[in-house]
């Protein structure tokens, strides 16, 4: 039984070591020589956009002064567009780094 034992033992323990022949060296040996090689990396850059382009207040009021708040929404929405219009004119254009 314990000759059993003794075997399976050393089986198991046989085959949890790594044989050296498998291991294979992270870095080539002392004799090879290794040309380095140019990678161009393209690296893209966003234009931020300034924060005063992406908030704009909506008028408020009781219905008393709906006509005078139709006209301010009125007012806001065209300040919108004209923001809209400036932050697509910035869109796609060359950051310098």
């Amino acid at each position: 039984m314990r000759l059993l034992l003794a075997i399976a033992l050393a089986l198991v323990l046989a085959g949890c070591c790594r044989h050296r022949d498998e291991v294979k060296p992270d870095l080539p040996g002392a004799g090879t020589v290794v040309a380095p090689e140019v990678v161009t990396v393209e690296k893209r850059v966003y234009v931020p956009i300034p924060g005063d382009l992406t908030a704009e207040p909506i008028a408020e009021g009781p219905i008393a002064q709906c006509f005078e708040v139709a006209a301010q929404r009125r007012a806001a929405l065209e300040r919108a567009n004209a923001k809209i219009a400036q932050c697509a004119a910035v869109q796609g254009t060359e950051v310098e780094p």
